[in-house]
């Protein structure tokens, strides 16, 4: 651990000095090499950083491994420090505000819940590198359970599956009742070596990096993740749907619920598991597939009526068929607006095509079939001789431009249809705090149980995140002239302060209005702040 009570002599040759944030910490260079591009590197170790007047080095525990005790330690004298309290006294208040903090308790004891809140409040406010935890716990926290690189490690190793599936059921049973979920998956990268779901498949980052995909409900109510699992990175999304929806049961997930899905998971054997497990949905599908295309066909004509307007420019008509194998609802819209950047996209598609078969002097059969599709070729032994656009098949492409379709097997209307798909952007939202807020687009560990359990701690850092963007939306609702991000959030936080004098004596710095207006949002009063600090050992 850091302690700026002492500092010792900067060793006089081996380190190197990077600027992270407002420190400039301090590593032992333990090997200097190049690599296989014949790059100078080097292996280091972080043993410190530097003090405020950058002439002694605040060491830490690895410092003492490497160099052993320092008969040149300088201890400051004890007159008065101070901690930035406001961001964990947030992270905790929101865990246990949610419930999330009591399941956790009951899952993994006190200690070991209080250790999965500090790492989870890290990633919330600092993203996902855990070298600088320790730095963290000692300027952020009063008591509690603060964390080092090596322990935050060791916690996420010991997060076993039956754990996990414990909190998951206890947080489920709490906050998923009578509820939408948006079910919808991402992939996360990493250089890890040995670990069985990091395989090879469509990355949605574009990495050229093996990958593992994480499936997660969102609770479109509480804008909330519930649950999450992960699978190998190679399986698509449709084919691992029947693995997910097994889990339902062991979650107590019951026929309260609707699933919000994309057009990703409709397949014929997913939309008939749902029908016989009783499981009801809300669910876009594919434009082109046949079974569409003839709801579409059939409604033509009567779509534009007025008496079917269900909105300004917007239309629709339901229809009951057969599809996918199943009775069902297909809702069928038509927006005006669509219309026109559709059919703009189209002709810019064309364009492009038609571009890149200017460039080509032979075809083979296979791009002879994708560039059918807007233009008749005439070709000899594989030579391009002709080509000229077919607009029967462009305007064709162009038929449905400012249509789209949702399947479902509930009562709904089709405006309540809508409305409530619409709101499948909170998943989306979720995943792009887990990859940018959290830091965790790239998985930085490097075994199995370490990923498995960090990923955890991220998803608990999630419900914290997802909570924090809740409040937001409501302060900037009440505050457009000087909005917030989350991240601006946490700098504001970070101002609040308690000074410790020689005597222990805790004093909290004066909260400003804007402060005092925030924590308001979050259901927190200067009065709970004040209990916060004198209760932390």
């Amino acid at each position: 651990m850091l302690s700026s009570k002492n500092t010792v002599a900067l060793p006089e040759s081996g380190i190197i000095v990077r600027r992270t944030g407002k420190y400039n910490y301090v590593y032992k260079v333990l090997r200097a090499f190049r690599n296989e591009k014949g790059q100078p590197t080097n292996t280091r170790k972080l043993i410190g950083r530097l003090n405020a007047d950058g002439d002694r080095l605040v060491p830490n525990d690895s410092y003492y491994e490497l160099y052993g005790p320092d008969t040149n330690t300088e201890f400051t004298p004890e007159v008065q420090s101070d901690v930035s309290v406001g961001v964990p006294l947030l992270m905790e208040n929101i865990l246990t505000r949610l419930g999330a903090k009591k399941v956790l308790e009951e899952v993994f004891g006190s200690r070991r819940a209080c250790e999965v809140v500090t790492a989870a409040s890290y990633m919330a406010s600092e993203g996902c590198v855990f070298e600088y935890v320790s730095d963290w716990c000692e300027r952020s926290m009063l008591g509690g359970s603060p964390l080092s690189p090596q322990k935050a490690s060791s916690l996420f190793a010991s997060v076993t599956h039956d754990e996990r599936m414990k909190f998951f059921k206890g947080w489920v049973t709490a906050n998923a009742q009578h509820d939408y979920l948006a079910y919808d998956v991402t992939s996360f990268s990493s250089y890890a070596e040995g670990v069985k779901d990091l395989e090879w498949g469509y990355n949605r980052d574009g990495e050229k990096l093996p990958q593992f995909n994480l499936g997660c409900y969102l609770s479109q109510e509480r804008r909330m993740p519930m649950f999450y699992v992960t699978y190998p990175g190679s399986i698509v999304d449709k084919a691992h749907f029947p693995y997910m929806m097994a889990y339902n049961d062991e979650l107590g997930i019951g026929d309260d619920i609707v699933f919000i899905l994309d057009k990703g998971f409709c397949a014929t054997p997913n939309v008939n598991l749902m029908h016989s497990k009783g499981i009801h949905y809300i669910m876009s599908v594919d434009a082109r597939h046949k079974t569409t295309l003839a709801a579409i066909d059939s409604v033509r004509d009567e779509i534009h009526l007025l008496q079917n307007m269900i909105g300004k420019g917007l239309y629709a008509v339901k229809v009951r068929s057969r599809f996918y194998g199943e009775t069902s609802d297909m809702h069928v819209y038509y927006n005006h607006e669509l219309v026109e950047p559709q059919r703009c996209d189209l002709i810019k598609l064309v364009e492009n095509t038609e571009n890149e078969l200017a460039q080509l002097k032979e075809i083979t059969s296979k791009q002879l079939k994708r560039y059918s599709r807007f233009f008749d070729i005439k070709t000899n032994d594989d030579k391009i001789l002709s080509f000229e656009r077919n607009y029967e098949k462009i305007n064709a492409a162009a038929k449905n431009n400012g249509i789209f379709c949702i399947l479902t097997n509930t009562s709904k209307s089709s405006l309540e249809v809508l409305s409530i798909y619409r709101n499948k952007d909170t998943i989306e939202k979720g995943f792009d705090d887990v990859k940018n807020h959290l830091d965790m687009k790239r998985i930085r560990a490097h075994t199995e149980a370490t990923i498995s359990g960090k990923v955890f701690c991220a998803f608990i850092g999630l419900i914290v995140a997802s909570e924090m963007a809740n409040g937001l939306s409501e302060y900037n609702a009440t505050h457009k002239e000087r909005t917030l991000s989350k991240r601006g959030l946490v700098w504001e936080l970070e101002k609040i302060k308690v000074y410790i004098t020689p005597n222990g004596r805790r004093l909290l710095n004066p909260l400003t209005k804007k402060q005092r207006e925030l924590l308001e949002t979050f259901k927190i009063s200067e009065a709970d702040v004040k209990a916060y600090i004198s209760n932390k050992n």
